[in-house]
């Protein structure tokens, strides 16, 4: 091989190695310039350490697919079936919403509306060492800005039980604890949650 031709191969080769690939190098030049210039990166995993603590059922799904947001008085305050159309997944766990106005409150600040404990009964994680007891998600309480739901079954509401024992100022604290036992993942202080944006009024055709 010519010597002249080997030596520009290899600082050809060096350049190469020292750039990283750009999405339009590897898929053609057809692409709009913000994203024919960005390097190709690897994404993150971002699904959390505890996930396999959390109450997801066989699908993933939180909540038995009731949307997180309807549960808080500027949404309306009720338990309410979230649409298989309408769902969004944050670090692993999935969510479904019943209009995309919740859906768009959630992503903008997920920690504000998922509920305590990864779903599970906060009564029973509170009481002693705390335990993983499924949840209906139709029993569920909003103190200081969180979403704890309870355990309504054959035994009863434990909501009432939680309540009755001075619900969270009183027993969140050794639910806390026994959580972080549990999952290795220390509860957070939920900001409450923005007010729901007020419609704009109709303008009154004179």
């Amino acid at each position: 091989m010519n010597l002249s031709i080997l030596k520009s191969a290899l600082a050809l080769a060096l350049v190469l190695s020292a750039a990283p690939l750009t999405l339009a190098q590897v898929r053609g030049a057809d692409l709009p310039p913000s994203l024919s210039s960005a390097p190709l990166t690897q994404a993150k995993d971002t699904k959390r350490p505890a996930l396999g603590d959390y109450d997801l059922g066989k699908k993933g799904l939180a909540l038995e697919g009731y949307d997180p947001v309807a549960y808080f008085p500027a949404y309306g305050g009720k338990a309410t079936k979230g649409s298989k159309t309408i769902t969004a997944a944050h670090r692993g766990v999935l969510y479904r919403f019943a209009s995309e106005k919740n859906k768009k409150a959630f992503l903008a600040a997920p920690s504000s509306f998922e509920p305590a404990y990864g779903g599970w009964c906060a009564w029973a994680m509170s009481d002693g060492k705390g335990d993983k007891t499924g949840a209906n998600p139709k029993s569920f309480t909003i103190e200081d800005g969180q979403l704890y739901v309870f355990y309504d079954g054959f035994w009863g509401d434990t909501r009432k039980s939680w309540n009755k024992k001075g619900g969270a100022p009183k027993l969140k604290a050794n639910a806390n604890k026994n959580w972080k036992r549990i999952s290795g993942e220390a509860p957070k202080a939920a900001p409450k949650p923005k007010p729901a944006p007020k419609p704009t009024p109709k303008k009154k055709i004179k």
